[in-house]
């Protein structure tokens, strides 16, 4: 009996491991995640071998009649497709484009959404009025979970660490407030501060103060962890979340470490936004997608477009760079810049979306899929 024990064990612990499932291939914010990398690492399915297969399966209005409806970059999530739809927001099956929910906001425009713990967060502005809202749905059902107006109307958000983070509009009102993704009770607030880049590197945000330089501040209790006298921009960080990309007084482009402000290196490129992986930086500039060196900002290769380049999205092993309006979308190896076929109609101001081996394009009217 014994004998038969200790055989069953010998060849129990002889068995090979389970394989650990893959990460889903998700886009769950504007620019992949909190960090605004425009980086999905996970993407597997469409590759240099494929890519050049993809077509046009399906379409659909992203807003309604309204002049102040405006279609968004679609989020992927929960097996959903996630887009500003006529009349409000709505979950959509990726390969189909069948509408699994919808919900309302009445005479509202759309400015941002994210998914987070089931849950779908969007910032919307009143057609009517100078209002802002931020209200969660439940991203699986489309159950409105709570709806609230802000006390000032706001530009941008994120979310991370179950917290909600808005940037208001410099107009009314220069702050940055915090508020609770469960309840959308505010958490913290601060005056005089902005980011006009929004994003989070492992829970720290990077704020402009005005003449006060910048600080970077704990997204769960706005506290200070560091302060800089300079004037800094947040236009990115790295997909760990170690390092912010910025964008100096100057214009000029600086990597900066996120723990504690030192500068990791300096150049001389005039950006606004970058695409970054953990070992390259891609942004665009003129009618070109850049390439340049993590470790410092050297230029690796740079591709023509055919009119002005927009925020390009790294996916996999692949680099997709958007073009004037209804232009040509290029297609591009990451580390060579190597271009593959694409064609697809493209916007300078809407980045792709690409998870799960789909492309989705969108011009603020229509969103296609591609795959």
């Amino acid at each position: 009996m014994n004998f038969i024990l200790i055989a069953a064990l010998g060849a129990a612990l002889s068995l090979p491991a389970a394989p650990v499932p893959s990460p889903a291939s998700e886009w769950t914010q504007t620019g992949y995640g909190p960090g605004l990398t425009f980086y999905n690492p996970h993407e597997t399915e469409l590759t240099p071998s494929s890519v050049g297969t993809i077509k046009r399966r399906w379409d659909m209005a992203t807003h309604g009649s309204l002049e102040c409806e405006v279609g968004r970059e679609p989020l992927a999530g929960y097996g959903n497709i996630y887009t500003s739809d006529p009349g409000g927001v709505g979950a959509y099956d990726p390969a189909t484009g069948k509408r699994r929910w919808h919900a309302d906001l009445k005479r509202r425009g759309v400015k941002r959404m994210a998914l987070a713990d089931d849950t779908l967060v969007t910032l919307t502005y009143a057609c009517d009025r100078q209002q802002s809202y931020v209200t969660a749905f439940r991203a699986t059902t489309g159950t409105r979970l709570w709806d609230m107006p802000l006390s000032v109307p706001s530009q941008d958000m994120i979310v991370d660490r179950g917290v909600i983070v808005v940037d208001s509009r410099p107009d009314f009102e220069v702050s940055t407030v915090a508020h609770r993704l469960s309840s959308g009770a505010r958490m913290w607030k601060l005056f005089g501060t902005r980011a006009d880049g929004l994003l989070s590197a492992q829970g720290r945000l990077l704020l402009r103060a005005g003449t006060q330089g910048s600080r970077a501040v704990d997204i769960k209790t706005g506290a200070t962890i560091w302060s800089s006298p300079e004037n800094w921009t947040a236009v990115g960080s790295n997909p760990s979340g170690s390092r912010f990309y910025v964008s100096r007084k100057d214009g000029g482009l600086a990597a900066i470490d996120a723990a504690n402000g030192n500068r990791a290196w300096d150049s001389e490129w005039q950006v606004s936004a970058v695409t970054a992986d953990d070992n390259r930086l891609y942004f665009p500039r003129g009618t070109s997608t850049i390439c340049v060196d993590a470790r410092n900002g050297k230029k690796l290769w740079s591709i023509h477009l055919p009119n002005d380049a927009g925020q390009p999205v790294r996916a996999g092993k692949l680099v997709y760079s958007p073009s004037g309006m209804g232009d040509p979308l290029s297609i591009a190896d990451a580390v060579t810049g190597k271009e593959y076929k694409g064609g697809m109609p493209s916007g300078e101001f809407y980045p792709p979306t690409v998870a799960d081996g789909r492309l989705f394009l969108t011009d603020g009217s229509r969103l296609r899929a591609y795959f």
